[in-house]
């Protein structure tokens, strides 16, 4: 064997060379996975399309309306995740308009009045589905608005204690009904991610559950878990999440959009215009919303 390719195999035999083929074999298994499964996507949409039945008596044609969707959220809507998102369904037929916020949530309207986002976005009775991300940035203390605040004068309430739940509890609904009083068929609350920080996971863990709690009090919102990734947030060397540890890499993106979509393909054929909906076997059913956990 000659001295050159000698070189080359111990290049591509060291820790580090073998670290580098691990690496690159999880980003292209996981970009395979990502089309494989927008394929299937496809394909189960025209089968919906095909099986679609006509309109009841009484019901407004929509054929040739386009279906609208808004994705309304904090900066990872930004980012890669609110991207992947917004390209799938365009893919899936769907007219998107998406608005991240950076620091955004519902702990801090001084800061940033999430409602008054909401208020400028295109929501209507020709909109599918409304999808929501944001909590991240609430696990803080609570700015009480003037009329919130009681006799004490106190501004804000520290996060944690029974008040604080209570009255984010409150303005999750709020935030939800929203949505569903300006006609939206059905807004899709993506819980917030796993995070590298374990004090900010802990706390994270109480605002997924008031989440939770608010959507199944809400007329239209079904809640996604997008749990899967503590204690595994790199795979060969790729992260899954930024430096900061919560914004989502484009691999972390692709891996959680990977666990959501069959999910949301169900509730956006239940939701669309004219759609047949998915039968009790295919794990989703045609009545009340319950949270996907």
């Amino acid at each position: 064997m000659s001295k050159g390719s000698l070189r080359w195999l111990r290049g591509h035999l060291s820790p580090r060379g073998v670290h580098r083929w691990i690496a690159a074999w999880a980003c292209t298994a996981a970009c395979f996975a990502s089309s494989a499964a927008t394929a299937l996507d496809n394909v189960a949409v025209q089968a919906v399309a095909v099986g679609s039945t006509a309109p009841a008596a009484g019901d407004e044609p929509d054929h040739g309306d386009p279906r609208e969707a808004v994705l309304v959220g904090s900066s990872s809507f930004n980012q890669a995740f609110g991207v992947i998102i917004e390209r799938q369904l365009a893919r899936w037929g769907y007219q998107v308009t998406r608005k991240g916020v950076g620091g955004a949530g519902l702990a801090r309207p001084d800061f940033r009045d999430m409602n008054q986002v909401l208020d400028a976005l295109p929501i209507s009775a020709r909109t599918d589905a409304v999808f929501v991300y944001i909590g991240v940035n609430d696990a803080q203390s609570l700015w009480l608005y003037p009329g919130e605040r009681p006799s004490s004068s106190a501004v804000m309430l520290p996060f944690g204690s029974p008040t604080w739940e209570a009255r984010y509890a409150e303005r999750t609904l709020g935030f939800y009904e929203r949505i569903c009083q300006r006609g939206a068929r059905r807004a899709i609350v993506l819980l917030p991610v796993d995070v590298t920080r374990s004090h900010l996971q802990q706390r994270l863990a109480r605002i997924r559950d008031l989440q939770v709690q608010a959507a199944a009090r809400s007329s239209c919102a079904t809640v996604l878990s997008t749990a899967g990734d503590s204690g595994q947030f790199a795979v060969g060397g790729v992260a899954k999440r930024l430096p900061d540890g919560f914004h989502l890499s484009q691999f972390g993106a692709t891996v959680v959009w990977d666990r959501l979509r069959g999910q949301v393909l169900g509730l956006l054929s239940l939701s669309s215009r004219g759609a047949p909906g998915l039968a009790p076997s295919d794990g989703t059913y045609a009545g009340r919303v319950t949270p996907f956990l």
